[in-house]
């Protein structure tokens, strides 16, 4: 009897299926992976609720009704002659399509910015990133993680060390992994003061890679389940937003009361990142690492840019000259029990929907599903 594959979709607001599909086929270059975990992102807060879809600029789209997912791990399953891979390997797969030639795949940037998950680059294509992997493969499953078996671009797959468990290589995509290539890019030092707000998954990732980099962390957090989250991480100073005195407490903390070194937000919320800024020293470091469809934040050039010299980065990935530091990252045990506070829920495939609603709760961190079960 031949192989199948099961998939998770959402046909409608608030409902699931597993949609047994057939089993996927690639070419040269792409590998079949067995999922083992696969992490929750957007899906439980946008297409759960609302049954919408991100869109590029453009239009073009970056999610599809007919897959779910962009971040998992697993067992690669299938090669072909020639790959860099076997069969048995243990794997991170970071998210999207590669093309090779463009200035992202070039320089080691991250393959969320690659062409090919932007427009089609390829001859016949119509869609990009994961479904654009599945129809480039010419399969009719397999394009993305919460699903039993995926379709994986062998140049953004990565060897697990052995030893490190599948749990916390899990953590290199949509957590620890945006938070580290996002902390590379703002050259993030040891003993500074980093102000994090929009306490999420990303956030969170951020919080585990600061620590690690022995920073001082501040949290503008009013959510109290993700409170007792950071504590258990080990941060000390916890300030909520709404206090009449809320900036005067965070500037108390740093030197001189200068302000932070680096402001973080991982919500996307104008509300949040006002503070950040406002809270950041001159000549500080500031990163979006999350976005919300529809708010934007009106800057005004002068006194939110020029006078106080900020920097201002953002981007939802990581980068391949990233790779080995964070995975690195991932093997020291303090992290390792740091993504065990974070991950608080791990949900089988088949309980979803469960899965989804936790996530719109808020009171979670990171949710994992595990696609065999």
């Amino acid at each position: 009897m031949s192989k199948t594959n099961v998939v998770l979709t959402i046909p409608e607001p608030y409902r699931f299926e597993l949609a047994e599909r057939p089993f996927p086929k690639i070419r040269a270059g792409y590998a079949i992976v067995r999922n083992e975990y696969a992490g929750v992102c957007l899906e439980g807060s946008r297409i759960w609720t609302r049954h919408d879809f991100e869109k590029f600029y453009g239009g073009l789209q970056s999610d599809y009704p007919d897959g779910l997912g962009h971040e998992s791990v697993g067992v690669v399953e299938q090669v072909l002659p020639g790959s860099n891979f076997r069969v048995g390997d243990r794997v991170v797969i970071f998210q999207g399509d590669w093309c090779g030639h463009c200035h992202s795949c070039l320089n080691g940037l991250s393959p969320t910015y690659c062409t090919a998950n932007s427009y089609p680059p390829k001859p016949g294509m119509k869609r990009v990133a994961m479904a654009g992997i599945q129809d480039w493969n010419e399969s009719e499953s397999g394009g993305w993680a919460m699903a039993h078996y995926r379709i994986a671009p062998e140049a953004n797959m990565m060897r697990i060390p052995d030893g490190l468990d599948f749990k916390y290589a899990q953590a290199a995509n949509c957590s620890c992994g945006a938070a580290w290539s996002n902390q590379e890019i703002m050259d993030i030092r040891p003993g500074s003061t980093v102000l994090v707000a929009g306490v999420g998954f990303i956030t969170l990732g951020h919080v585990i890679s600061a620590l690690y980099r022995n920073c001082t962390v501040i949290a503008l957090i009013r959510n109290k389940y993700r409170e007792e989250i950071l504590r258990r991480m080990g941060v000390e100073y916890l300030v909520d937003p709404e206090d009449a005195d809320w900036l005067e407490k965070i500037r108390a903390l740093t030197y001189e009361g200068q302000g932070v070194d680096y402001g973080i937000d991982g919500s996307g919320h104008p509300y949040y990142q006002k503070k950040i800024m406002e809270a950041t020293r001159v000549y500080g470091n500031i990163n979006f690492s999350g976005h919300i469809p529809g708010q934007s934040l009106q800057l005004e050039g002068l006194r939110d840019v020029v006078d106080p010299q900020h920097t201002f980065t953002g981007q939802h990935d990581v980068r391949k000259i990233d790779r080995e530091s964070l995975v690195r990252m991932l093997c020291n045990p303090q992290v390792q029990k740091n993504i065990d506070a974070m991950v608080t829920h791990v949900f089988p495939m088949s309980k979803a929907g469960d899965a989804f609603d936790v996530q719109v709760s808020k009171q979670c961190g990171k949710i994992f599903l595990q696609p065999q079960l």
